[in-house]
């Protein structure tokens, strides 16, 4: 037989709701002011949107939103700290952006690729997330006004370059926006997480690369074929009990699977570093970079004329890569990144030396370089 609480007991527990009470009203209320300046504050962006429509201003305007940043920290009297702060603020001025102007945002599909979960962390999981087939397909929407921005895998830590994505820079005439960072982890999933259920494993040509020694040891016999992403495998693997995909653990939760082993990749601290692609040309921050790609003649000594400006103006050279032009043998493609942002004058002139020493020189654009606060 149930017995009552003790009389005792419940006087405490309506002296101590009697107690709360005054501050849960005071707490209501308080969200009721965030609401309505929430919504002002949106209202206001709109007419903000309005203006630059009007002005041929761009949106995206990461220097003042950065500042925004700033000086929310600086006035911060506690006991939000920083990074509460940058997370609430980072959401409402990307909602205040997105009213502005809503934005859709291609990336590699399908859903819960890694291309996907950059894109999510880059725009706040804000704005309109269209999947596409291939890396061609993000290109030529961005290039054709279908979608405003597009996210391309660029490069890795472990496998190094993407080479289709630099390839296509030379096909589309497209700005690189924004550069995001996004550490990377690979399971295996498959429907029912057993081993020996696991007859083949699919997944994106890089990954498989990232996992080759783990597979190896725990699959020898096992077929290991390539797909167009590790979000395609996981689709196949929810199709097929003896199908395994190398994915993500996003991957598992949308397409229903399990994890026959989790953080497979041979090495830790993997990384890709995603561009975001786009028509705009976003202002000096204070710590950008400007990548360029060219083309030199097939001369001894071309490409050492074409990179000396860049030694003699003491800027720093961050990144130097190669590709074939495709339509002359012996002869290729650079893509360099150097510190600095094209509206300074230094570097406006160094690249104007290095054309002077190049067939063909694109400037791809100048963007504010990643840092960790910026996830």
């Amino acid at each position: 037989m149930e017995q009552n609480p003790p009389k005792q007991d419940l006087k405490e527990e309506d002296s101590q709701e009697q107690t709360l009470a005054p501050f849960r009203d005071e707490i209501d209320e308080i969200d009721s002011q965030i609401l309505n300046l929430i919504n002002q504050r949106l209202s206001i962006g709109k007419q903000v949107g309005a203006v630059k429509k009007k002005k041929g201003g761009q949106i995206l305007d990461q220097s003042r939103e950065r500042k925004v940043i700033e000086k929310i920290l600086k006035i911060n009297k506690g006991p939000a700290n920083k990074d509460l702060l940058q997370y609430i603020f980072n959401v409402i001025i990307t909602a205040t952006r997105e009213i502005q102007k809503p934005k859709t945002i291609s990336f590699l599909g399908p859903k819960a690729s890694y291309t996907h979960i950059a894109s999510l962390n880059y725009f706040k999981h804000s704005g309109k997330f269209i999947e596409q087939p291939g890396l061609f397909d993000i290109f030529r929407e961005v290039e054709k006004n279908e979608s405003h921005f597009g996210v391309v895998p660029v490069e890795n830590s472990i496998e190094g370059a993407v080479n289709h994505t630099l390839d296509l820079f030379t096909d589309f005439n497209l700005n690189i926006c924004a550069e995001h960072y996004e550490p990377v982890s690979h399971d295996l999933l498959s429907i029912t997480g057993e081993a020996y259920d696991v007859k083949t494993i699919y997944s994106h040509p890089q990954a498989i690369a990232q996992c080759k020694g783990w597979l190896k040891k725990k699959f020898p016999h096992v077929e290991v074929c390539e797909t167009s992403s590790t979000s395609k495998a996981a689709l196949m693997a929810s199709e097929n009990k003896n199908v395994a995909a190398i994915a993500s653990r996003k991957a598992a939760h949308i397409y229903e699977l399990l994890p026959v082993e989790s953080k497979i990749e041979d090495y830790s601290g993997n990384v890709t570093r995603f561009l975001v692609i786009g028509k705009e040309s976003p202002g000096k921050t204070g710590r950008d970079k400007t990548s360029i790609m060219f083309a030199t003649s097939h001369v001894p000594g071309a490409l050492f004329k074409a990179l000396e400006p860049v030694e003699k103006a003491g800027l720093n050279m961050l990144k130097l890569e190669s590709r074939p032009t495709r339509d002359q043998n012996w002869s290729y493609y650079f893509f360099l990144d150097i510190e600095g942002h094209v509206q300074d004058s230094i570097v406006a002139k160094t690249i104007d030396k290095i054309k002077k020493y190049s067939l063909t020189l694109k400037v791809l654009g100048s963007y504010p370089v990643f840092v960790k606060e910026d996830i």
